[in-house]
């Protein structure tokens, strides 16, 4: 069996996507909504079974390397964090074996972890998309937005820190739970609304004064009832980066920061990065997944 016949799997807390790859190209891709907070521990083996079987049946039984939650605490099983600062080669020598009741080479990748007074923080897949990131465009600083956007202090793949912000996931909630989302109609998008906010993030570092503001606003007539979700994303977003361009002491000499993550989200940071006067790079999350699986499962 070739070297560069293998599975890599991205699993994550929500779904699944299986790449088959045949002489080092990915022939098939197979998606599943099992993703661990739906499935964990033992049962996990079932999913992976159901979704690969076929290409078992088809190819043998070939070598698997899968990244995410999947080797989270609540996953299949739980793989080790390697502390920073630490060289992203170390991935592909710290595979955590799964055990299989068919003896199948399954391994599950490391995620990162920070362990400071100041700084105790936790990666788990995006460290796979850092290794593909690293190894085609080299940056000090990578930021992965999303419900929680990771913002990575990089030195070529040393990986020295990295930091967590929820900016997603406190939008969501403000809107849904909050005084600054009720009794507001359907949302529009509006860039002008947007780019309101995110001055307006960069203003002080005052982040919980600024929240009320925004409902005040809102029943004051300062912003379009229909466009307060769009104003609280540039708030939360310029805070945000603001927050992290003091903590990382980043300037625009350092270079273009790279940014992983859907088209939406990325032109949302490089509009918020220019006007930090931060040059950025947009990248794509799934070659840069496959950029750093595939050469951790050849290599097995």
């Amino acid at each position: 069996m070739s070297e560069n016949n293998y599975i890599v799997i991205d699993w994550g807390s929500t779904n699944i996507r299986a790449f088959l790859c045949l002489e080092g190209k990915v022939k098939e891709v197979k998606k599943s909504p099992q993703g661990v907070t739906t499935v964990r521990g033992a049962a996990c083996e079932g999913v992976f079974d159901s979704l690969c079987q076929p290409w078992f049946d088809e190819y043998g039984p070939l070598k698997t390397v899968m990244a995410g939650m999947v080797g989270s605490v609540n996953g299949w099983i739980d793989a080790p964090y390697l502390n920073c600062p630490v060289d992203l080669s170390e991935l592909a020598t710290k595979l955590t074996p799964v055990p299989h009741s068919r003896g199948l080479n399954v391994n599950i990748i490391p995620g990162l972890c920070v362990q400071d007074p100041h700084n105790y923080n936790v990666i788990r897949g995006e460290e796979t998309q850092l290794a593909g990131a690293c190894a085609s465009t080299p940056c000090h600083i990578c930021i992965m937005p999303g419900t929680h956007c990771k913002w990575v202090l990089l030195d070529s793949s040393r990986v020295e820190s990295f930091r967590t912000a929820m900016t997603g996931e406190l939008h969501h909630l403000l809107m849904q739970y909050s005084l600054i989302g009720l009794g507001t109609p359907e949302q529009e998008s509006s860039a002008i609304a947007f780019e309101q906010g995110l001055h307006k993030g960069f203003e002080e570092n005052n982040l919980a004064a600024h929240l009320f503001e925004v409902r005040a606003a809102n029943i004051l007539h300062g912003i379009k009832p229909s466009q307060v979700s769009e104003f609280l994303s540039g708030l939360l977003i310029g805070a945000e980066i603001a927050s992290m361009q003091k903590i990382f002491k980043f300037t625009p000499q350092d270079g273009a920061a790279a940014i992983i993550a859907n088209p939406f989200l990325t032109q949302r940071y490089q509009q918020g990065l220019a006007l930090a006067g931060i040059e950025s790079v947009a990248l794509d999350g799934d070659k840069c997944f496959l950029n750093g699986i595939m050469p951790i499962a050849a290599a097995i």
